[in-house]
Formats: C-alpha cells, structure tokens, sequence
C-alpha cells in the first residue's frame, strides 16, 4: 500500500491496514481529538489552583515524557520536577529541593496500577502530608477508584488513546499547564497541522516516503536523532513512541540518540533517516502529531500492531516475584568496587560475542550519572564500531524495553547498578528489584545480557 494511501485510511480511522491485536481495538483516537475541548476542561477545574511553587509530576512513560519535552523546552512560571525513576537518591534530591515549599503532586498512570507510579505517591503522600495532589488514569482503574472516594481531582483522559501517544491528553496538558506553560498554542497548533496535514509532510517531512524501503527482509532499520542540548528530551520522547510501537515480533526500528558525529556509517538500505531533534523545536506540537502519523506508518509495513507492548508485562510479573524474595546480587551480578575497570570489563564480555546488531547499555543510578553514561557510549562506539544506545532503569522499561524483549534478536545488553547512596524505607528493594527482575528477564527470553553492580562510594 502507498504511503499517500495510508495517511488517507489513518485519516479517517481506518485500521484495516494494521496488524490486529485481539486485547486492543482502538487506540487511535488521537487522530480527531478535539485538544482544545482538553484544554477548556483543564483550564475549568484548575484555573483556581494557584497557591503553590513546584509541580512534581509521578509517572512512567507515556505519563510522564511529553511533560518533560513541554516543561524542559517551554518557559513555565513554575519549578517543575519529573520524577520517572524510583532511585532513592534522585527521589531523595527532590524531597531536599521541595522541603517546606507549597507543593502540587501529580500522580498519573494510565493503568492506575504502574508499581513506580504507586510506590512514589505512597512515599510522598506519607512525608509531605500538606502537598495538593491531582490524579490522571483511565476511569475505573484502582487509582481512579481510590482518589475519587477521597474527593480528589481526578482526570480521565480518553482511554482510547495509548500512552506513547497521549501528548495532547490530559496526561501531556494537565502536568504543562500547571507548570504555568500556555497550553492554549499547544491546541492551536495540533489543530492546525490536522487541517494541513498534507501540506506540512511535503514542506518538511519528505522522509516519511523512505519508509517504503521497509522490507520483509530486514529484521532491524535505524533512525538517528543527533541532538545539542536540552532537545535531547524530544529524542527520549520520540524513543519511547518509535521503539515500543515497532519493536515486537523479532522486528523494530531502533531509535538512536547521540551527539556530535558518528564515526561509522550504517548500510543505506537500513536507515531511514537522520534527524537533528533542535530542527523539530520550532512548529514542535505539529511534528510530535506528524510522527504519530510515520509510526504507525512503519508498523504497517513492518507487520507489527503499533499500539500494544506485548513483552513489556514480562519483566513485571518477574519483579513482583523479586520483591517478595530473598535475593543475593552476586548470582546475578559482577560486583564491582568502583567504575574504573567497566569499559574494559564490558569491552572483553562484547568482544566474544558475535553477529551484533546494536549494544544497549541500562544504568540503574540518579541521573547525576548522564555524562558518564554518554562517556561510556561514546567510548564503546569509538572501539567496536557499533551501535551502543544508553537508557536509565526502570525509565527504559517504559519505552525502549519493549524493542528489547521483542525486537530484534541480535542485541547485546549491559545492565548496570549503581548502589544507592540514600535509603528510602521500602523504595530501595522495589529499585533493586525491577532491575534483578528485568534481568532475569532477559535470560529467560535468551537475551545475551550481562549485569554488573558498583558498591556505593558514600553509603548514607
């Protein structure tokens, strides 16, 4: 089927081109979503909330990386903290940050069950009793129950729109506008773009006609995204939606984020574009809605159904079993004293190995650590010639994780624990827990998977 043909049937709704998935039947209501009629309700029932400093936003993934790309990238009136990881020494940071301020929480999962989600609005709401807290799920989940019976604000987005492309959502708008971020040009220009959809993919996008290269042939493409500095939110947001939507039935297109030049050419026939992410921030609500467009677009030619996460359960059912064990680190891991001697531990664990398609390297640690991950990368691309794409734990588990368990099959993956510095009453063993969970995983899925754990300089 023609590209043209298939912008045309997604249009209008029509999914008869897609690969079906008998748990979902619709996720496609982003396409006629009325975002302003989004926009005046958020506005109705916030507008008179306005005694607070810092908006802490509790979600994972598809709740949690639009609000990031808005909050990071627009000027808001308000300190806005994204917590999308339950390391306690990065929840510990933003508990000293917001100490003895006026504090607006807001708890969002799609599910109403996402352990991270949960476990943080435990923690908060138990030390910072005097916080306003605001709740975003689908209706009828455990989270919508529990919040409803308590007279709390509660939003329930349209629950036919997946999480990954939920940017335009309450769960994208509810987070930005609290931030003190216009959300009305947020509106503006999603409505525009529907209207002259045709128009904008021939002025600016013309890479989405190279998806037709797509081929039964090939098993893994590659999209590159070369970012400058706080773009390279867009690129996280953009890795989630691209990598969980195709990344399934030993197939995927693996997004990759880095900066500066790469030092290695890879085979034409199996990338489809590079990108520079700062070009997407001006007009940027009308490119995040273009690429829901080419998403679904590639999945159609990969066979793959873009909206379900099939393996991403499976790490979760693992991890529930952790949590409730006894567990010994060194079945699993190597442990380490310090970090010096990782690259050269890593170098000789890949060098063994053979028919590489990409390295994914997954740290478990505080985001103090992001110069040193994009250290580690650049150093192992420099060596071995190769692919190497870097994620924090769990954050990846809601994104790019799906592309891991269900993608392609010639992936080699390093996990990496950092021990925490902070202890947080039970938020310790379920950091823990999720990475031991997510490794044994990958074992069992027959993933060449290697797992080291670094002692904590400064144990608190």
């Amino acid at each position: 089927m023609q590209i043209l043909d298939i912008i045309n049937k997604i249009k209008v709704k029509d999914t008869s081109f897609l690969i079906k998935d008998i748990e979902i039947e619709n996720r496609i209501d982003w396409i006629d979503l009325d975002v302003r009629k989004v926009v005046n309700n958020i506005k109705y029932r916030l507008s008179n909330i306005d005694d607070y400093e810092n908006v802490i936003l509790l979600g994972m993934g598809g709740s949690s990386l639009a609000p990031l790309v808005f909050t990071t990238l627009y000027p808001a009136r308000k300190r806005v903290f994204v917590l999308d990881t339950i390391n306690p020494d990065e929840v510990k940071r933003v508990c000293e940050k917001i100490e003895g301020k006026r504090n607006i929480f807001i708890v969002s999962s799609k599910s109403g069950t996402t352990l991270e989600t949960i476990v943080l609005y435990k923690y908060f709401r138990q030390n910072f009793q005097d916080g306003i807290f605001i709740f975003i799920t689908d209706e009828g989940t455990p989270l919508d129950k529990q919040a409803k019976s308590e007279g709390k604000v509660v939003f329930n987005p349209n629950p036919n729109i997946g999480g990954r492309y939920s940017a335009f959502t309450e769960f994208g708008l509810v987070p930005t506008f609290l931030a003190g971020i216009d959300i009305n040009k947020i509106a503006d220009e999603v409505e525009e773009v529907k209207q002259n959809i045709y128009q904008f993919i021939d002025q600016k996008f013309e890479h989405i006609y190279k998806l037709n290269k797509i081929s039964d042939q090939n098993d893994i493409y590659y999209i590159l995204f070369r970012y400058t500095s706080q773009d390279f939110v867009v690129g996280l947001w953009l890795e989630q939606l691209i990598a969980e939507s195709t990344g399934k039935s030993g197939k995927g297109i693996l997004p990759v984020i880095y900066k500066g030049t790469l030092k290695f050419s890879i085979p034409e026939k199996l990338l489809l574009g590079e990108f520079e992410l700062k070009n997407f921030l001006n007009d940027l609500p009308k490119w995040m809605y273009l690429w829901f467009f080419y998403t679904v677009i590639a999945s159609s030619y990969l066979r793959v159904n873009p909206f379900n996460q099939p393996d991403v359960q499976l790490s979760k059912e693992v991890t529930n079993k952790i949590i409730s064990q006894n567990f010994k680190l060194d079945e699993h891991y190597e442990i380490m004293d310090d970090l010096e001697s990782l690259d050269d531990r890593i170098l000789n664990f890949v060098k063994k190995l053979d028919n590489l398609s990409y390295l994914a390297v997954q740290l478990y640690s505080s985001f103090d650590y992001f110069d040193f991950l994009e250290g580690l990368k650049n150093r192992i691309m420099d060596n071995l010639g190769v692919i190497v794409v870097t994620g924090f734990g769990p954050r990846y588990l809601h994104s790019i994780g799906q592309l891991y368990k269900g993608g392609p099959k010639n992936g080699i993956f390093i996990q990496i624990i950092i021990e925490p510095e902070n202890e947080l009453e039970d938020i310790n063993r379920y950091f823990i827990s999720q990475a031991i969970g997510d490794l044994i995983t990958m074992k069992n899925l027959k993933k060449k998977i290697k797992g080291f754990y670094v002692k904590a300089k400064n144990k608190a």
